[in-house]
């Protein structure tokens, strides 16, 4: 599992950075960047990576913060900073070339580069879609045909959980049109 984490990582890190190098003019480094980019004394041989995250620390980056913890990334070369913020972001940052690479999800790569954003997908992230629906059992739903009539609360109607609902509708003969969506944002913050 440990030569999986780190050749993975370092393949990512090959590739993005071959990709990297097939975009357009680099940006120019800020300050803050400039000065991240001098090593420590401590770290000299280590190569920094400011690796964007979607949103929040969540469980599902637990590959990484079992990397960072088991120093995989260290024994590999890299000093790794993760960086939270929305997909979209980390998506605009490698097509701008500020970033070699981004950790978002396949859908954001399909709608980047239909508005020309030049960025590829390089690694499935999951092997099965993470998109789940939790009701209520009072509710008596049986299957996702049952979802017919319902008001059904998502972080917002875009991104992966969206897609992966609009999936789930399509797959069981629904369409957007047969349920009430309600935008409740990502109210996983205020549950901690």
């Amino acid at each position: 599992m440990k030569r999986t984490f780190t050749v993975a990582f370092a393949l990512l890190f090959i590739l993005s950075v071959v990709l990297a190098g097939c975009g357009q003019a680099t940006a120019t480094p800020t300050p803050a960047a400039s000065a991240s980019a001098q090593p420590s004394s401590q770290s000299q041989d280590l190569i920094k990576v400011n690796l964007p995250m979607g949103y929040i620390p969540n469980i599902q980056y637990a590959p990484f913060y079992v990397a960072v913890d088991k120093g995989y990334y260290r024994e590999a070369g890299f000093d790794v900073t993760f960086d939270y913020s929305f997909e979209t972001d980390g998506v605009a940052l490698v097509g701008a070339n500020q970033r070699p690479f981004a950790i978002v999800s396949g859908e954001q790569v399909l709608m980047a580069r239909d508005q020309d954003v030049p960025v590829v997908y390089v690694m499935a992230w999951w092997q099965k879609y993470p998109i789940v629906v939790i009701a209520d059992e009072k509710l008596g739903l049986q299957s996702p045909a049952d979802l017919k009539g319902q008001r059904i609360g998502l972080p917002g109607l875009f991104g992966a959980n969206y897609v992966g609902l609009m999936a789930l509708l399509y797959e069981f003969g629904l369409t957007e049109k047969d349920v009430t969506l309600d935008a409740i944002g990502f109210n996983q913050v205020e549950a901690f």
